[in-house]
């Protein structure tokens, strides 16, 4: 005869009152609820995207180059963006010059145009 009082294995890598949800005695479902500290009751780990940094070197349609970073934006080597800038109070029409191995000024938004004088008619 198989006893299921036993006391649970207790697990110091299992969250216990935790905002992530733990798997439920019934192996299908997860739930804060369910989160005991036991080995069984297993977290989901990790459940929010990671951000990409990706680094580029621009140069601006009405001259000037910057060394510029994004978060999750991948941006084209060649192409023209309007690029809103954090912090800085500036957004302006850029061509991708180059990717590089970093960069000062964050973007938080890059919308693609044909080509310089497109870019700066349509945000003039």
């Amino acid at each position: 005869m198989i006893r299921n009082n036993k006391q649970p294995t207790l697990s110091r890598s299992s969250p216990k009152s935790s905002k992530r949800g733990c798997l439920c005695k019934n192996g299908r479902t997860y739930s804060t609820e369910c989160c005991d500290g036991s080995l069984a009751a297993q977290g989901i780990g990790n459940i929010t995207k990671a951000s990409i940094t990706r680094y580029y070197t621009v140069t601006n349609c009405s001259g000037g180059t910057k060394h510029i970073h994004t978060h999750d934006l991948n941006l084209i080597v060649g192409n023209v963006y309007y690029l809103v800038f954090v912090h800085h109070n500036h957004t302006d029409c850029y061509t991708i010059t180059a990717t590089r191995a970093s960069g000062n000024f964050e973007i938080t938004s890059a919308t693609a145009h044909n080509n310089c004088v497109a870019c700066q008619a349509a945000n003039g």
